[in-house]
């Protein structure tokens, strides 16, 4: 192999590399990105191999509400600007990487319950300060798992639950998550093009 041909090789890496960098620099600013759902625990409302958008510029000034979808880090608790950029450069580092071998790993779940909230599941019903939750979207049964019930939220925390309650890893497994966890809402489906739409 010519020393021409080695650097016109490596040269093609480079943009490569380049171009990844530049696309995800622009899809994962500080006001939106895009996600993959990797996971079943969202059907029916998302299924795997769906794209979603997903907004981050309203948590920079409020706190997710009930009923949101939200992306988070499962166990990653950015304390501040300096731990975002870690957490940029991480995803960067391993853009070529497998899913199942990258570092952040991100979850995609439905706020049930603020701070002030307490939270009981019994005879596959979710009560949120003892009144029955009223879900729709719900695919099968809610069941308590790993936590104690009913919990009580305390500032900063939200409990978690996936739509497809007898498969998701949730906050009855791991518990609440913190604020600083949570990324962004997700707020529209734009892949596959005939579920395109806004998210519910």
């Amino acid at each position: 192999m010519s020393a021409k041909t080695v650097l016109k090789e490596i040269w093609e890496w480079i943009v490569v590399f380049g171009t990844a960098f530049l696309i995800v620099s622009v899809l994962n600013t500080a006001v939106f990105a895009t996600t993959q759902v990797r996971q079943t625990s969202m059907q029916n409302t998302l299924t795997e191999g769906q794209h979603l958008f997903v907004e981050k510029l309203s948590f920079a000034f409020g706190d997710p509400s009930k009923g949101d979808i939200i992306v988070f880090l499962e166990d990653k608790y950015p304390e501040n600007y300096f731990d975002r950029v870690r957490v940029y450069l991480t995803d960067v580092s391993e853009i070529f990487k497998p899913v199942w071998s990258k570092t952040n790993v991100r979850l995609v779940k439905r706020v049930i319950a603020t701070a002030g909230d307490e939270v009981d599941i019994r005879d596959g019903k979710v009560y949120i300060n003892g009144k029955e939750l009223m879900e729709p979207y719900v695919r099968g049964e809610t069941y308590q798992r790993e936590q104690s019930f009913p919990i009580k939220l305390k500032d900063g925390e939200f409990f978690v639950l996936g739509d497809n309650r007898e498969v998701s890893k949730d906050s009855r497994t791991f518990g609440t998550i913190d604020r600083r966890q949570i990324e962004g809402k997700a707020v529209f489906r734009f892949w596959p093009l005939d579920k395109f739409g806004k998210l519910k």
